[in-house]
């Protein structure tokens, strides 16, 4: 699998190898997503998305990033994690190939088309912009540019390390709440 990227950097390869099965995955695992789905809250007070006055969804949780911590967290709506997702790879993808002006995405999906779109939009920006790093980018300290968390600190390949774990991490509590709605919602369906 990893020899299929052969104009990638050798140390990328496998990352981007990663990236592509669990996207793959990930978008198969949304096939049939409905829009009572994605909203669903698996308990009170998980973070969620909401229409504000203005018509944008906005994120319910103190921010729209998301700093895990060994402390206890709400659990998030599908929307939530769809709209993490997404609206965090198109600000990296800003900061990495882009104009460097993205610092938030103000609006998230509370559809399921609409998040499904959000998400792939999310991800091609990112998977893309990786397409044109080269090995002296992957060594470079703050070459994604991004002004908040680790960016500016650590070189390119360790930011790459971290986007892939996000896309793991927020898939894996998607493919969780879509099966405790199953569970919970439709039992016939289990």
């Amino acid at each position: 699998m990893i020899d299929s990227y052969p104009e990638a950097p050798p140390r990328l390869a496998p990352f981007l190898a990663q990236w592509d099965y669990v996207a793959d995955q990930l978008f198969g695992r949304l096939q049939g997503l409905t829009d009572a789905e994605l909203m669903w809250e698996p308990a009170e007070g998980s973070w969620t998305v909401q229409q504000a006055e203005d018509g944008r969804g906005r994120p319910t949780s103190k921010t729209a990033w998301w700093n895990p911590t060994p402390d206890v967290e709400p659990p998030r709506t599908i929307a939530w994690s769809m709209g993490h997702l997404g609206a965090g790879l198109m600000v990296r993808a800003d900061w990495l190939v882009g104009e460097h002006q993205l610092l938030d995405i103000p609006d998230w999906p509370t559809t399921a088309k609409g998040a499904i779109s959000f998400l792939g939009e999310g991800l091609a920006a990112w998977r893309a912009g990786l397409d044109e790093m080269g090995d002296e980018d992957l060594d470079t300290v703050g070459r994604s540019a991004y002004p908040e968390g680790l960016d500016p600190q650590l070189p390119l390949l360790d930011i790459v390390w971290w986007v892939n774990k996000e896309l793991l991490w927020h898939s894996a509590e998607i493919w969780f709440v879509r099966d405790l709605y199953a569970v919970a919602v439709r039992p016939e369906v289990v």
